[in-house]
């Protein structure tokens, strides 16, 4: 999946599932906190929704703070998240 349709997947479901009322203020150096004004609550309700939209899986470990911080850097954990279970399959 490219970057673009990585953004676009965050977009709509800012937009459509969580109903983000900032959502005129994305763009990916957008901070999630203070730009978009997401709580941490939203930002786990965002994380559930990838999880279900991409098929991806998203440990409790994997969990950093900077990850979240932009949604730049949460393209970059997504894009680092779909290549993993590539890269565990080559060790099999």
């Amino acid at each position: 999946m490219s970057r673009a349709e990585i953004m676009n997947i965050i977009y709509n479901i800012l937009k459509n599932q969580i109903e983000l009322s900032t959502i005129t203020s994305f763009h990916e150096d957008a901070r999630l906190n203070e730009d978009l004004y997401m709580d941490s609550v939203m930002i786990l309700e965002l994380i559930l929704y990838l999880e279900l939209n991409l098929g991806i899986d998203v440990p409790d470990e994997a969990l950093i703070p900077t990850d979240f911080s932009t949604i730049g850097k949460l393209a970059d954990f997504i894009e680092r998240q779909q290549k993993q279970p590539l890269a565990e399959g080559l060790n099999d």
